[in-house]
């Protein structure tokens, strides 16, 4: 990720029946009780892999305890890509660009959103990131927004200008809440030659608004975040450092670590207890050439897909891992544990982009 009503199918249940057969004679009475019918029911935990499909959010379903990998594909009404999946338990939550989110087969609306992106918990209550009803980006607890067009202001930049805001992630810890994007800011014609400008990483949180990068002006397009996680007081952002390097790596606690001396393109960013996976690629660049190949991060060692062009998001459950990405043929895939574990639609044509494990 750089800089999203479901109906959830019934995961086919595959039942194996004994059947008993008893033999009666006239001669002889067997009291051997029949043997009791066996089933084998397909249950949770599902593994969902979200995107988009024929201009529609899909994502798929897939029974992590079936004997058989059978992955079930589904469309969300009224979007046109799946941005943000997250499960707590049983209960299911996606943001697919509208004007709020799905839990589980129900649309819920989020008071003067019209295009939410991203999702996370805090307890209970779900936040929400996007944009509102004026296309400024915002955040939402609840039906409660948070402007954050706002934060772009004095004292910071101060001297009038054009600014392009886009988010790429939100969390929460305690009564904390993160947001991350990226700003480009371009001051007006005849400002101070000192007033702050630039292409910038943006986090977001309750203290207000932090800049990463030295603020040159790359392009409005760059997108140099690509989410956060969180483990204990620690802050992580994925990205690449809006200057004329875009070397990648990540923020932790605002200090930027680069990835593959830098040769390294975050996608995403997940965290499992005090574990933090970045998913992305490594490229090289000789001769005019360029070629890349998927790999992914995890506590500060770099694991090669060679099977992949990219990793996109990861999941884990236990002591499996469990990798989205697309492989050399330009198809989506999930990998468990490096071996392919089921081979999705054309990357090219149906783009899947976030992983999550529920109940």
């Amino acid at each position: 990720m750089k800089t999203s009503s479901i109906k959830i199918k019934t995961i086919l249940q595959i039942c194996a029946i004994s059947l008993g057969i008893v033999f009666i004679t006239s001669c002889k009475k067997d009291n051997k009780t029949p043997p009791k019918s066996s089933s084998s029911v397909v249950t949770g935990p599902y593994l969902y892999v979200g995107g988009a499909a024929s201009n529609k959010g899909v994502y798929w379903k897939t029974s992590l305890s079936a004997t058989t990998v059978n992955a079930v594909a589904d469309t969300l009404k009224n979007t046109n890509a799946i941005y943000s999946l997250i499960t707590s338990g049983k209960d299911v939550y996606v943001a697919g660009q509208t004007a709020g989110y799905y839990k589980n087969d129900v649309f819920v609306p989020v008071t003067g959103a019209t295009g939410i992106q991203y999702l996370a918990l805090s307890g209970t209550t779900v936040l929400a990131a996007g944009a509102d009803n004026t296309a400024t980006m915002s955040y939402w607890q609840g039906n409660t927004e948070i402007n954050l067009g706002n934060t772009i202001a004095s004292p910071l930049f101060s001297a009038p200008g054009t600014s392009v805001l886009a988010l790429s992630g939100i969390a929460a810890s305690s009564n904390k809440v993160y947001v991350t994007g990226k700003l480009f800011y371009e001051k007006q014609f005849g400002s101070a030659p000192n007033a702050l400008q630039g292409s910038f990483g943006t986090l977001w949180t309750n203290a207000g608004l932090q800049l990463y990068g030295p603020g040159q002006l790359v392009s409005a397009y760059y997108n140099s975040t690509a989410g956060l996680a969180l483990v204990g007081n620690d802050v992580y952002v994925a990205g690449r450092m809006p200057d004329s390097t875009y070397a990648g790596g990540y923020w932790k606690n605002g200090t930027f670590n680069s990835i593959n001396n830098g040769s390294f393109g975050p996608t995403a960013i997940t965290s499992s207890g005090n574990d933090i996976y970045i998913t992305g690629y490594t490229f090289t660049r000789a001769s005019g050439t360029y070629s890349q190949q998927g790999a992914y991060w995890k506590n500060g060692t770099l694991i090669s897909f060679p099977a992949a062009s990219s990793t996109t998001a990861i999941a884990v459950n236990g002591t499996d891992v469990y990798i989205l990405g697309i492989d050399i043929n330009n198809n989506n895939v999930v990998w468990k544990n490096g071996t392919v574990f089921e081979t999705l639609d054309s990357a090219l044509t149906n783009p899947a982009v976030c992983i999550a494990i529920g109940d």
